[in-house]
């Protein structure tokens, strides 16, 4: 459900050129205004699957992350969705090369394998990596993610890209049975996907298959890949979805402004900035890269404990899973735009790309939690018995109570919603938060602490749990 255009401007701070490195700038400023958000997720997804070397510590998790995102840009046919191709043509080239010397070796093999006498034996089969993905079963990209390990000794991010979301659901369906399974464990690092099977054809190891992907769709198409066991189990939870046909109905064709020769310099640079970083000149892996990223964790926090104050008012399990999620994906962006900037700066320039990363991360995670909360957060309550209106719009069990209200008052509103959680969870969590007081512990009678913000917009439903979040 789209939100009124004051309430997004109130909850999330807008964006210019200015707060992206050159190298994610031209793709803001050379996209038409409906296309910019889309046109910057497509360009760092491909940064991020290029900088598959690079590590960030998320203040709420142990072990570091890998900038791992998973993208839908989601229109009708027809509403320039194509735009992706040219944006990974040109950031994703070094790789696509890299991909084409490894595929001549598999077919020469292959070649050698069909012709050479049977009575012969064949030499051994050549360590090959290739990282760029459409459609694959689920035993060729097993066997893709343990050549790494064999030929690098360490895993690398693949890179998932469709024009055409429909393709992936229909080889869901034929041989990829497992893209659920293996799309929940890709978005994290050290996450092993195991594949044990008796058909010698198939391809046996314990693997860590990690991804970044970009793909384009219908709604329909959408649908049928984030389907209700998709919604349960959590997939849902690591996509960062933007549509870009909202309110092109009746506009011209989009066009994209051509990049300068300054611009495309900037671009290439980075590029070739992240490939360095990963390979060395004898095709062996760089070390891993760990970007400083301490100095966000209080804007983090401060993020997330506003959220956690939502989901109190609200009781909405949907917005307790979805903003966890939507925080890690945004983080891992920063981490990326960060890094495109530079991490040696003097400390003058680099206070001032700080302040830019922390509103880009402000801006990029409400806008992630958004797009969750309004396409699968209604789902996602319902199948939970969340806290849900007939026309999709998330009811907000605090700000409903009266600025004086009795224990039941508030058991009877709880029945009225169809909340699942009793009165004295929601009582405990905010004293505890200090939304509420009891001036006698002898009477169930509660006092709104701020009853002057009882009217102030919250945002909507979300959607599933998982780790790796705000907590």
């Amino acid at each position: 459900m789209k939100k009124p255009e004051s309430i997004e401007k109130k909850r999330r701070p807008s964006l210019t050129g200015a707060d992206f490195p050159p190298a994610v700038r031209v793709f803001w400023e050379g996209a038409p205004d409906q296309f910019k958000n889309a046109s910057v997720l497509a360009a760092i997804t491909c940064y991020c699957a290029l900088g598959t070397r690079l590590r960030a510590r998320y203040v709420y998790d142990i072990d570091l992350h890998a900038l791992l995102l998973q993208v839908l840009i989601i229109g009708e046919p027809g509403s320039g969705k194509s735009f992706t191709r040219s944006i990974v043509k040109q950031l994703m080239r070094p790789i696509r090369i890299k991909d084409q010397e490894m595929k001549r070796l598999e077919q020469a093999y292959a070649e050698l394998k069909r012709t050479m006498a049977k009575n012969k034996q064949l030499p051994d089969e050549p360590l090959t990596a290739t990282r760029m993905v459409q459609t694959i079963t689920k035993a060729k990209l097993v066997k893709r993610a343990d050549m790494f390990v064999r030929k690098y000794g360490e895993t690398l991010a693949f890179f998932f890209f469709s024009e055409e979301l429909s393709t992936m659901t229909e080889s869901n369906k034929r041989a990829f049975a497992d893209l659920n399974t293996m799309d929940r464990l890709a978005y994290d690092l050290g996450a092993e996907f195991s594949s044990d099977t008796l058909s010698d054809a198939s391809y046996n190891a314990d693997v860590d298959i990690i991804y970044c992907s970009l793909f384009c769709g219908t709604e329909n198409a959408l649908n049928d890949y984030i389907n209700k066991r998709a919604v349960e189990g959590g997939n849902c939870t690591r996509k960062v979805i933007v549509h870009i046909d909202e309110d092109l109905m009746g506009e011209d064709a989009p066009v994209f402004r051509q990049q300068t020769e300054e611009e495309r310099q900037a671009v290439e640079k980075a590029v070739n900035m992240l490939m360095a970083e990963t390979y060395t000149d004898d095709d062996l892996l760089q070390p891993v890269h760990e970007i400083p990223m301490e100095w966000i964790d209080t804007a983090v926090k401060k993020w997330c404990a506003q959220k956690r104050q939502e989901v109190l008012k609200t009781g909405s399990r949907a917005l307790n899973c979805f903003y966890k999620r939507a925080s890690v994906s945004a983080f891992r962006m920063t981490a990326l735009i960060y890094h495109l900037w530079g991490e040696d700066n003097d400390k003058d320039a680099t206070d001032n790309i700080q302040k830019r990363c922390i509103r880009f991360y402000r801006y990029m995670a409400q806008f992630i939690l958004d797009g969750l909360l309004a396409k699968w957060g209604r789902q996602y309550e319902v199948l939970h018995k969340g806290d849900v209106q007939d026309d999709g719009n998330r009811v907000t069990l605090f700000d409903q109570l009266p600025d004086r209200f009795s224990r039941d008052q508030l058991r009877e509103l709880i029945v009225k919603l169809d909340l699942s959680s009793p009165d004295r969870i929601f009582i405990a969590k905010w004293k505890k938060m200090k939304l509420v007081n009891q001036p006698d512990e002898k009477q169930e009678i509660y006092y709104k602490t701020n009853p002057q913000q009882k009217n102030q917009p919250s945002c909507n439903p979300p959607t599933s749990t998982d780790s790796g979040g705000c907590q």
